[in-house]
């Protein structure tokens, strides 16, 4: 009877062509057709667990780990049209899962429709106060994949919060109008007292798919935007914006919590340096710093649900994937995340990708012990992403014969213990 060789596949979405159940089945079937063509004496236990870091894909992923009901509800999509949406409330916990690319996703938008100046978050802040409204005492949200960089301030507006300028008018306060990254330049004061007493009484746990601060040129504006419509005069503005945004949230957080609020040089809170501060266009900013939320890294709260850890401290081959790997993989993305868990327990990891953008000594720096990618078997990228499934299970197939390297390996260090 043959020993079993334990495979953990956790693997992200392949953006564009594949969600990440498909990609873990895709690379489960290529792994088995490369084994059954090969002499390796071991029988294949494979266990596939998608994952997503906070974008696409995070309620699919909360929705197989546990007992939950759907709960429907129209919101405000990113150009503030009616959209339907969902999130999800435990049957077992007082806990509701939110996406908020559901809400305020590119995936949401025509190409054409990217605008950061004028996208909202005010989708995102419609679905946690409806899980508000179901009484939970736990929510927690993913926030990857975000049209928006409005810094959070839709959100807050639909929680309750309102923005005014220096005159004390409320800014955006009009039917229909909604907070945006245009916004963000006007505000001077901000006031709270029309949110929901319910709203404090609730511990926030957000999944960010980056660690970006705030500002600056590793910030949400210069890193994100670009990808969501902004150019080079639209970042400068949205960036001044979101400084003055920043500082009107260090003086309304401080003064808050402080009795020396007439000091005119009192410095307040301020979270934009925070890690995940800059995520989803500021998202990240504005949970951490007016509902106290955790910001962790969504690789980190997806492995929580789905208990991911524990399976791969008893495997014999952790692997991962994603569409694109480069230089953000590693600023706190769901591949990184498995891998440093890989590590943790002496796992080697192997990495399938749709296209490596990385130089050969970078990719060797990464600590994967191996990385696959599609782009060599396809002839471009539309080619590529239209048959992501078939190549992805030939290169699977193909990397299948680096298994017995793995068992060899195994059984050298085996002897000299």
């Amino acid at each position: 009877m043959k020993s079993h060789f334990n495979i953990v596949i956790a693997t992200d979405k392949f953006k564009g062509s594949l969600s990440a159940m498909e990609a873990s089945s895709a690379i489960a079937r290529g792994l088995r057709m490369g084994v059954a063509a090969t002499e390796f004496d071991r029988e294949l236990r494979i266990s596939s667990i998608p994952l997503a870091d906070g974008g696409e894909g995070f309620l699919s992923v909360a929705g197989r780990s546990g007992f939950f009901k759907r709960r429907e509800i129209y919101v405000k999509d990113p150009l503030g049209r009616g959209v339907k949406s969902h999130f999800l409330v435990s049957e077992t916990e007082s806990l509701a899962v939110i996406e908020m690319a559901e809400a305020c996703g590119l995936g949401l938008l025509e190409r054409d429709e990217y605008n950061p100046l004028e996208s909202t978050s005010f989708g995102l802040g419609q679905l946690i106060s409806a899980a508000v409204d179901e009484g939970v005492s736990h929510i927690i949200m993913g926030i990857g994949g975000s049209a928006t960089n409005d810094g959070g301030t839709g959100a807050l507006q639909a929680l309750g919060f309102s923005f005014r300028d220096r005159e004390g008018n409320v800014i955006r306060g009009g039917d229909e109008e909604y907070m945006s990254g245009s916004a963000l330049g006007e505000i001077c004061t901000i006031d709270d007292s029309l949110v929901k007493k319910e709203v404090r009484r609730v511990r926030f746990t957000v999944a960010c798919d980056v660690d970006n601060p705030l500002l600056g040129s590793s910030g949400a504006t210069y890193v994100y935007a670009p990808q969501k419509g902004a150019d080079e005069l639209t970042l400068i503005r949205l960036e001044a914006g979101m400084r003055n945004f920043a500082e009107a949230a260090e003086r309304h957080l401080g003064f808050k919590s402080s009795f020396l609020c007439d000091s005119s040089s009192f410095v307040g809170f301020d979270f934009s340096d925070f890690p995940g501060s800059g995520a989803a266009g500021g998202v990240g900013f504005a949970m951490r710093g007016f509902l106290r939320a955790e910001l962790l890294p969504g690789w980190k709260v997806a492995a929580g649900l789905t208990g991911a850890e524990e399976e791969i401290s008893k495997a014999d081959l952790v692997i991962t994937g994603e569409g694109r790997f480069d230089s953000q993989t590693l600023s706190g993305k769901l591949a990184e995340g498995v891998s440093i868990l890989a590590k943790r327990y002496g796992k080697p990891i192997w990495l399938y990708c749709g296209e490596n953008a990385l130089t050969e000594d970078e990719t060797v720096k990464t600590g994967f012990n191996r990385v696959f990618e599609i782009s060599n078997k396809a002839k471009n990228l539309n080619d590529s992403i239209s048959r992501a499934k078939e190549l992805l299970e030939k290169i699977s197939e193909e990397s299948a014969t680096f298994l017995q390297e793995l068992q060899s390996n195994r059984q050298k260090k085996q002897t000299n213990n």
